[in-house]
């Protein structure tokens, strides 16, 4: 996906995420990949961490999981590197509200530098 200023939601994605407002400590018990460029991110190294859901795809989901908020399904998070967090906080203050934890920070940045600079 490319840098847009707009989000165009059409309701139907496999899954979504919270953002997060801070960097955090990874304190897992094994290291994480960065969603964004792959490495491996030490255990006590600063990070951020993006919570990621889906809605109850059938019946048997909803009967387990309930209905409305409550149907949420939570899925594993992923974890942002401090490089590529620190890359995705300056994209979002610039007004770039729609990044998706999975996309390359650094793709993103070469981009704006040709498009925007």
């Amino acid at each position: 996906m490319s840098l847009s200023c707009s989000c165009d939601y059409d309701g139907d994605y496999a899954w979504y995420y919270i953002p997060p407002d801070d960097y955090s400590i990874l304190s897992t018990k094994r290291r994480r990949r960065c969603s964004s460029c792959e490495r491996l991110i030490d255990i006590g190294a600063t990070c951020t961490k993006w919570l990621r859901h889906r809605e109850a795809r059938d019946d048997v989901e909803r009967a387990i999981y309930g209905e409305g908020d409550a149907e949420a399904i939570w899925l594993a998070d992923y974890w942002m590197c401090e490089t590529c967090s620190d890359l995705f906080f300056s994209l979002d203050e610039l007004g770039f509200h729609c990044i998706t934890p999975s996309e390359n920070m650094r793709e993103l940045v070469k981009e704006y530098a040709e498009v925007w600079v």
